[in-house]
């Protein structure tokens, strides 16, 4: 008997008894879902970024485009806000979505975690993992107090979803172990460990592993069946599956119609033409695939990721997916629609739902005064300590934790906090002295010294947990050690928690609570009147940093820098007669005099001007460098990842990686989908600490080239030189601050995967405690 059909016996024999059976045939190379071989057409769409109000709506436009299944992340963190007490219901309640999915005729394919990914804070996980010290648990590992909870939570997602299996009559097709593992490691002990969970925890179905073409091998056990993710040439994705897995179905897990958006970077596109010509090629090849996304909707709360090396993602997850965040269809969706009908045959063309009416969007005006107070705070943490503490020993997961301490008479100085994570306000005795930010870890605020005893205080505001990479194991929140005032250590703190929650929100009393005057870390409410439910976009633009509710929902959060500039608000949020806005306005610059919301949203305006601080430019900032590189030479024209080590390590705080000609034949412009360093072990350096002293240029207009893709784990997207306007001229380079003294073997280069455009052809590589002026 061959593997697959070994493995999966137990569950195609029950199979047979049941209305459905699904099999993955090895023989055949085939899903067989009844009898018959079915390429399945997956979308995903992840029922935390919908209102549940409106899942059975993006789950009939799912089928309307032509999908015959969804897939279904979901989100450990989501269902277990504190240790040990789980929520399934109202929005979170995934058996009804499943349940819904399979009256709108659509299969399921589940990837409950425990780690997820998805762009999503802390990749899914629970911040209190981190509880006592980030140094004190590995996440993604076999460390007890990782995995122990891991598993318990996969136990209660059976206890949920375990009767909804295909083998059940339910909607369940496979169920997914751990997520893009290859990016983290390779300890296919731990996969065992998740599988076996799995199994029992009571899901009978098959279950599967997804990576990238390039790390197809890692975590790769022979109980699971293997899918490969990709957002180009599917042809070299399904060649490199088939190394790994030379029989069975061949299935893309992730096929990227676009990207997600990051903080101050350009929005993310990508062709219509490029997709259909991708998915076109899959189907013909009797290939299956999962869009990623088919609707990404919307990261509402704090939920929003955040890639290394501090990279936080915003708060739409458009994606440019074919059904856009506030559900409707477009372009993509109708050129794919007609694309995947040409793959059915006439029954089930004939048996697809109209596309389902476009949700109403409204514009109107908010005149009415904002009421404004200060943040309110409540001791947490137990009492005084000579350090501050992260937010996560605190006993806080979310929100703003304001940490005070004392300034004795006659000091004064800069104020500094180097471990800042991630923004904050700076008090004196109450007064507003400046914004301290982890962007500029130098940034200072000055506290002039008077003959007096002072507080100051530090409200300190978080932008996600990474959700990526070995970075995740350095994601603790708040403020740490070492905070100096005029260069010595400022000791002896307390903390007061404003976990920003539902029932924080519910207890602010704007109407008796005194008037604050508006400025950075207030409150501020908006009451207005409304006749009509529909939809809208909160206009954000030149807003310069917060978050916003309304009527107790919490949207997401807002920074003036874009690219998003707008908040969807869901009209089932909506009431007729009286509605509300809470702003947490921690930039101190939302209007008072009144606000709007707008029938379009606007993804793509860059406003670095209107960021709460001013950050410092990093283009062609003038490099020192020694006079011989530590390495040089010429790399071939592949998409392969390539190591160059070096004759003896070196300890060193910062490189430079200069492109003098690049393929094909020389062009002017230069790219790199990752640059990784290697330790003295040849292992990749983290590189959540790391931070740009110069780079050459960077495409800001046509495609988001930034720098940080270079360094941020993900191999689908570059960094590129300018090229839309007046292109760059090589030598170009970019050259990085590690953070700290690091011992440097080598450094592995992985070239764009799309296209050869600038692929490096010739290098230099230095390496020195500084090279920057």
């Amino acid at each position: 008997m061959k593997r697959f059909a070994f493995l999966f016996a137990a569950a195609t024999a029950f199979l047979c008894a049941q209305a459905h059976k699904f099999e993955i045939s090895q023989e055949r190379d085939a899903f067989i879902i009844d009898g018959r071989e079915t390429l399945i057409r997956c979308g995903e769409l992840h029922f935390a970024r919908v209102p549940r109000e409106y899942w059975r709506h993006r789950l009939r436009m799912c089928r309307a485009l032509g999908l015959n299944a969804v897939c279904a992340y979901m989100f450990w963190n989501y269902h277990e806000l504190e240790r040990g007490k789980y929520d399934f219901s109202g929005e979170k309640d995934v058996a009804a979505f499943c349940r819904i999915a399979q009256e709108e005729g659509l299969w399921v394919i589940l990837r409950p975690g425990p780690y997820t990914c998805a762009e999503w804070e802390f990749g899914g996980l629970p911040w209190w993992l981190l509880d006592e010290g980030a140094d004190k648990v590995r996440v993604r590992t076999r460390d007890p107090k990782y995995l122990d909870a891991a598993k318990a939570f996969l136990r209660r997602v059976a206890d949920e979803l375990r009767d909804l299996q295909v083998t059940k009559d339910g909607p369940i097709l496979m169920v997914q172990d751990e997520n893009e593992y290859g990016f983290f490691g390779n300890d296919n002990a731990y996969i065992k460990e998740l599988y076996d969970t799995l199994r029992e925890a009571g899901f009978d179905i098959p279950v599967f592993t997804c990576n990238p073409a390039t790390m197809l091998r890692a975590g790769a056990i022979p109980e699971t069946f293997k899918v490969v993710n990709f957002g180009a040439n599917p042809e070299n994705a399904f060649n490199k599956l088939r190394e790994v897995q030379p029989k069975g179905p061949q299935m893309c897990g992730e096929y990227y119609p676009a990207w997600f958006d990051s903080w101050g970077q350009p929005h993310h596109t990508k062709s219509v033409n490029i997709m259909l010509n991708d998915i076109d090629w899959m189907l013909s090849h009797r290939g299956s695939f999962s869009l990623y996304m088919a609707h990404g909707g919307t990261s509402f709360g704090w939920w929003a990721g955040c890639n290394s090396p501090f990279l936080p993602q915003t708060s739409s997850y458009d994606y440019e997916a074919p059904i856009s965040e506030q559900g409707r269809a477009t372009p993509k969706f109708h050129a794919l629609k007609t694309l995947l009908e040409k793959y059915m045959d006439p029954a089930e063309r004939a048996s697809l739902p109209a596309i389902p009416e476009a949700i109403p969007v409204q514009s109107f005006n908010v005149t009415s005064r904002a009421k404004v107070i200060a943040l309110k705070s409540s001791p947490i943490g137990g009492g005084e300590t000579k350090d501050p503490l992260p937010m996560e020993m605190l006993g806080q997961g979310y929100g703003a934790v304001v940490y005070k301490s004392k300034i004795p008479s006659g000091k004064g100085g800069a104020l500094k906090a180097v471990n800042l994570r991630d923004f904050a306000c700076v008090f004196v005795d109450g007064r507003f002295a400046g914004f301290l930010d982890r962007r500029s870890p130098a940034r200072c605020v000055d506290i002039r010294p008077v003959g007096r005893e002072r507080e100051v205080s530090l409200v300190v505001t978080h932008m996600s947990r990474y959700n990526f990479g070995e970075a995740m194991n350095n994601s603790a929140k708040g403020l740490m050690p070492p905070v100096t005032l005029g260069g010595e250590p400022l000791n002896g703190w307390k903390a007061e928690g404003a976990p920003m929650d539902e029932a924080y929100i519910e207890a602010l009393d704007f109407d008796g609570a005194a008037s604050a005057s508006s400025g950075p870390c207030t409150f501020k409410r908006y009451r207005f009147e409304l006749s009509r439910t529909d939809d809208t976009f909160l206009d954000v633009r030149h807003w310069s940093k917060g978050m916003v509710w309304v009527n107790g929902h919490a949207l997401g959060r807002f920074w003036g820098i874009g690219p998003t500039q707008t908040m969807f608000v869901p009209g089932c949020w909506l009431k007729k007669g009286m509605n509300e806005f809470v702003i947490w306005d921690f930039g101190g610059n939302v209007p008072v005099e009144g606000i709007k919301c707008v029938s379009e949203p606007v993804l793509d305006e860059l406003h670095p001007e209107d960021d709460f601080v001013e950050i410092e430019t990093r283009f062609n900032r003038e490099l020192i460098l020694p006079r011989k590189p530590l390495a040089a030479g010429m790399l071939p024209n592949t998409s392969d990842a390539q190591e160059i080590m070096l004759k003896s390590p070196v300890e060193a705080r910062q490189v430079a990686f200069f492109m003098d000609q690049s393929w094909p034949n020389d062009i002017l412009v230069a790219s790199i989908a990752e640059f990784e360093l290697l330790d003295a072990d040849g292992k990749s350096i983290p590189h959540d600490s790391w931070s740009f002293i110069s780079v050459s240029s960077e495409e800001a207009l046509r495609e988001d080239g930034s720098a940080e893709n270079a360094i941020d784990g993900q191999i689908s997207n570059f960094w590129h030189s300018r090229w839309s306007d007046e292109k760059a001229h090589p030598p170009h380079h970019i050259a990085i601050d590690l953070g700290g003294k690091y011992k440097i073997s080598g450094f592995r280069y992985t070239p764009r995967q799309v296209g050869v455009n600038g692929r490096v052809k010739r290098y230099r590589f230095y390496a020195a405690d500084a090279l920057a002026k």
